[in-house]
């Protein structure tokens, strides 16, 4: 993988080069080995452009490359041993250091030289690899690279204003994700799903299967059927599995018992839990789980049906009628051997039309305009997509980020001509013009992502953190226009792999960033690109097959899939030169078993994995450890010598339920960027002096304790001031707080850099939706918090979390005046019964604050507000006061959505649904208990009503295409819904369907009712009558 090479080049070389600003070569006693090693570098960057290219077909130039990559990776070790040198001697001299005081890279090697016996052998290090070097650089010319072939293709770059256009889009167009035809596929298919089966006599399990060859949007369609409202109400439990080639039984029982909410037998007596145990288990927790659905996405061979799962799910359905399977396949004729009641649906290409809709949804919006100028050049292109929705997305994703022209559309046509050699052919080709297009440093991001496994979400700010630690992130150079950190950096590549369709958004994670997935495809691709290098394990005959240094594999990453069974960690040891290790699968631990064998680590990521405790104990050998996660592991501790692991960056213990501290050396991570605790509800304090920590960009699920004691070991709110780099910050148990001075002192309104705050007013960094006891208890927000919010200060805060507030009666005024703010979540405040037209208008602005000529909240696209059960006025004037008299200001010009929940309004205040604001597109209204009407928002395309008892009337949306009605009995009336497309409406206690369905005309509806209800909807009856005009309808019988 020759794109590491130009990926860690500049990164390295700056690295030398520090050292080199300082005469260090007669300490070194190597005359010149500092300034021959750069110039070595430099002279070999030349070569690799052109190394990428032969790779794919020339054996001489993989081996040349996997040379200069041992090198290069030999150098960054070489570079760390001196700076932990340093360090060493640093502290003996004069204790620690805070980073940004300590020494550059080339005074860390001062330091390291006044040990004669570390400088003779780092000396003599270098001086080694030199030799390698030079004797890398002769095979280049023996190999007759061509130093003219510049990195990657020369294009017309796009403007600033073209990127930051692109970069605004804050949702994904999920019709330019999967395409028209999937949506029409999709909702053919939950029809099939949810229609009642008559036939009681046929206890054969149900099978829907989904045919087509790669890339044709098997598992899109899957997922969209998944994820379907409909779907999610119909089947009680829902199950998705992700078949890999080589899976192992086992494991696959567990995956399954899992996601049906069984006990899948990970933890003590895991080994006892044979294949016949958990195939009675997960036949027992289906039986009594509802109605259910599994997804068997990818399926290779009948075996994961005949040998594993076809005798729980068969046995369990007769428990559970109505309940289905739905698989995705290549194979014809596999879904015909299970024997059982089929539905197959074959997805074919894409006709001519539909391509060129779908590849013009992957442009930028000003590309689009004057497209069709470019429509004959366009369709050439597509003739060698062959309707593949993937190619065309991948294609697609390419061309936006190139200018729209006849001759940058036809350089990209001719590529697509060229055969490709070298690359196997069932990888599609086609994917190689996008992965040549990107820089060195967007290549390897990618490829990295393959290392998340199948099955596995690749969560923004996790795989983003994996990258910095690896190096493959450096900042732009001085005086860029972009003023970017290396976390902001890291996460335009991932917005970047987005817009090039080379993984696809799921959903929204948290607040602030993208869950993705990458397509089976893709996946391919990438994983061949990076097989010198990188290993995702599914079973574990791979790691037998892969050995160890003497093997001749030099695996640098590995990845180990919860479907694998690796068995003892032994297998694992062999893999001395991992620099990531990624486990998501069980592995049988001995005391004796360490982690001392992964000296060159940088990634060590452990999620759902029992047992590792005593394992955790011997993290600190990893010196050149950068990141660190143990999420929803059964670690008790950490252990107390973990400041030994110097360059540790990100540290992140997540849903650790067992871990109930921090080690008290904690605060000596110097270079930690990142801290989250979040769900590790048992951690009440934190260890003082984390304020010390001034690098930290993340701190999230920091515990308050009030430190009225001096020599109290714990951490207090006020340490939070030196902190001036947050970016992130989530605090619990504020009501702790009693005086504002000790909030003061925290400073947070300085942190200038913020974007996502969370205050919590409960004792508990435990994310739960339901309302918790504590909390806040003053009537209104204390004068600190209001001060904290003031428009002055946070610039950058783009996200705000207020929870759990039981006693306050008035939201904080001035909120409105945040200038960054996108989403704003009120949650937990059950004592608030009004708000205010000072919510969006405080007194602040008519005094002639800076912000006054600002709309309020002129940049909030979410607002929600949950758990506001007294909730009964809510005033809205959109103005603000101007010398010489009115302005009429649009108050939350861009609210996109808005979420409603738990509260006692009567009406909307119809300011909100002015015209002129014209974003509004989603509205989630939940148990308003009072609300009688809903009328005049003519922007919104989608709705939900659930849970208004009052409901009588909704009328004048103009643009509505999606709505949803549950137990909502007494709406009389809905009108003024033209483009009205689908329709969902679900009540148990209904006794006769509402006379409006006779004048709506949706496509689509879906109907649940009670089963007096269906049994009166025969063709030509009175109740038929009201919807028999709608073309596709499903009815189901629901309990209540």
């Amino acid at each position: 993988m020759a794109a590491v090479l130009e990926a860690m080049a500049p990164y390295v070389m700056q690295l030398i080069a520090d050292m080199g600003k300082e005469e260090v070569n007669m300490l070194l006693g190597v005359s010149g080995e500092i300034k021959k090693l750069e110039d070595n570098m430099e002279s070999l960057k030349a070569f690799h452009a052109d190394a990428e290219r032969r790779r794919l077909t020339d054996q001489g130039v993989q081996l040349w490359v996997r040379k200069l990559k041992g090198a290069m990776y030999d150098a960054t070790d070489i570079l760390d041993l001196c700076h932990l040198e340093a360090d060493k001697r640093r502290e003996s001299k004069c204790g620690s250091m805070e980073p940004e005081k300590s020494p550059s890279c080339c005074w860390s090697l001062l330091f390291c030289l006044r040990n004669p016996m570390f400088a003779h052998k780092i000396g003599s290090r270098i001086k080694e690899l030199n030799q390698r070097l030079e004797g890398i650089h002769k095979a280049a010319r023996d190999l007759s690279f061509n130093i003219n072939l510049a990195s990657y293709p020369e294009q017309r770059m796009l403007t600033t204003a073209e990127l930051s256009s692109y970069q605004a889009r804050s949702q994904i167009d999920e019709s330019a994700i999967v395409g028209e035809q999937i949506e029409r596929d999709t909702k053919e298919l939950v029809q099939v799903l949810t229609t009642a089966d008559d036939d009681n006599n046929n206890h054969r399990i149900k099978v829907v299967s989904i045919v087509g060859t790669g890339g044709m949007g098997k598992t899109t369609l899957a997922q969209k059927i998944f994820n379907d409202a409909t779907i999610q109400e119909h089947f009680k439990t829902k199950i998705w599995l992700s078949i890999s080639k080589n899976f192992d039984d086992v494991e696959l029982l567990r995956t399954a018992i899992k996601h049906a909410g069984g006990d899948h037998g990970h933890g003590h007596g895991a080994e006892h839990q044979d294949k016949s145990t958990l195939t009675n288990t997960l036949t027992h927790t289906l039986a009594s789980s509802g109605r259910f659905l599994v997804v068997m996405d990818d399926v290779w061979s009948e075996r994961a049906w005949n040998d594993v799962l076809g005798v729980p799910v068969r046995n369990a359905s007769r428990s559970q009628p109505g309940s289905w399977v739905l698989v995705t396949t290549r194979s014809a004729h596999l879904p015909q051997q299970m024997q059982a009641s089929l539905h197959q649906h074959r997805v074919h290409p894409l006709r001519e039309e539909d391509s060129w809709s779908l590849l013009k949804k992957q442009l930028r919006p000003e590309q689009v305009v004057g497209i069709d100028e470019l429509k004959h050049t366009g369709m050439e292109i597509l003739k060698k997509c062959d309707g593949l929705p993937l190619a065309i997305k991948v294609v697609g994703g390419l061309l936006s980020t190139r200018y729209p022209s006849e001759h940058e559309w036809k350089i990209v046509l001719t590529k697509l001509a060229w055969p490709l050699d070298g690359l196997p052919p069932e990888l599609d080709s086609r994917l190689y013009l996008s992965y040549e297009d990107m820089t060195p440093q967007l290549r390897q991001c990618f490829l990295y992502c393959s290392l998340i496994p199948k099955g596995e979400e690749i969560i923004q700010d996790v795989v983003t953190n994996m990258w910095v630690s690896e190096g493959f992130i450096q900042c732009p150079a001085a005086g860029s226009p972009h003023e970017y950190g290396l976390e902001e950096m890291a996460t335009e590549y991932y917005s970047e792999l987005i817009k090039r369709n080379l993984i696809e958004p799921t959903k929204k994670y948290s607040l602030t960033g993208f869950r993705c997935t990458m397509h089976d495809v893709v996946r391919s691709f990438a994983e061949y690109m990076a097989r010198e290098e990188s290993l995702v394990v599914v079973d574990k005959d791979q790691l037998v097959a892969t050995g160890g240094r003497g093997s001749g594999m030099f695996v640098r990453r590995l990845s180990v899939a919860q479907t694998a069974s690796v068995g003892e960690w032994a297998v694992l040891q062999r893999q001395e030169l991992l620099r990531t290790l990624i486990i998501y699968s069980s592995v049988n631990f001995k005391p004796s078993d360490s982690f001392g064998h992964f000296s060159r680590l940088r990634v060590l990521h452990i999620q759902s994995v029992a047992d590792c405790d005593r394992l955790v104990s011997s993290v600190s050998k990893l010196k050149h450890l950068r990141y660190l996660s143990l999420k929803e592991t059964n670690v008790s501790k950490l252990p107390v010598d973990i400041h030994k692991m110097k360059f540790l960056q990100y540290l992140d213990i997540i849903d650790c339920q067992k871990l109930r501290h921090l080690p008290l050396t904690t605060i000596k991570l110097m270079h930690l960027r990142s801290l989250d605790i979040t769900g590790s509800v048992n951690i009440s304090t934190v260890p003082k002096g984390i304020g010390g920590l001034t690098n930290l960009r993340i701190f999230l699920g920091f515990p308050v304790h009030v430190d009225m004691d001096a020599g109290n070991a714990w951490c207090s709110l006020q340490e939070l001031a030196p902190l001036s780099q947050l970016r992130e910050l989530a605090v619990y148990g504020l009501e702790k707080v009693s005086a504002s001075w000790m909030a003061e002192k925290a400073m947070i309104s300085t942190k200038v850099h913020l974007s996502y705050l969370e205050l919590n007013y409960n004792n508990t960094n435990e994310h739960t939706s339901e309302p918790r006891e504590g909390g806040y208890v003053g009537r209104q927000l204390p004068n600190w918090m209001s001060a904290l919010v003031s428009a002055a200060d946070f610039k950058s805060l783009r996200y705000l979390s207020l929870e759990n507030l039981p006693c306050c009666t008035q939201l904080p005024d001035g909120l409105c005046c945040l200038p960054s703010l996108e989403l704003l979540i009120i949650k937990d405040a059950p004592s608030i019964k009004r708000v205010g037209h000072e919510f969006q208008a405080p007194s602040s602005l008519a005094a002639g604050a800076s912000t006054a000529t600002l709309a309020p909240f002129h940049k909030m696209k979410n607002l929600e507000l949950n758990g506001l059960p007294k909730w009964e006025e809510w005033e809205w004037n959109d103005f603000v006061e101007e010398q010489g008299g009115v302005k009429t200001t649009i108050a939350m010009p861009c609210l996109e959505q808005l979420y409603i929940r738990n509260c006692k309004l009567s009406r909307l205040p119809p300011g909100l649904a002015s015209i002129k604001r014209s974003a509004l597109r989603v509205m989630y209204m939940y148990e308003l208990r009072n609300l009688t009407a809903l009328e005049n928002f003519p922007s919104v395309v989608q709705l939900e009503m659930f849970d208004c008892p009052e409901l009588k009337r909704i009328s004048n949306l103009s643009k509505l295409q999606k709505i949803r009605i549950v137990r909502c009995p007494n709406l009389l009336v809905l009108e003024g819904v033209p483009a009205l497309d689908s329709m969902l409406l679900e009540d148990s206690r209904m006794e006769a369907l509402p006379e409006y369905l006779a004048v709506v005309n949706p496509r689509y509806l879906d109907l649940g009712c009670s089963e007096k209800l269906y049994e009166s909807l025969s063709p030509g009856t009175s109740e038929w009558k009201k919807i028999s005009h709608i073309r596709k309808r499903n009815i189901m019988r629901i309990e209540e």
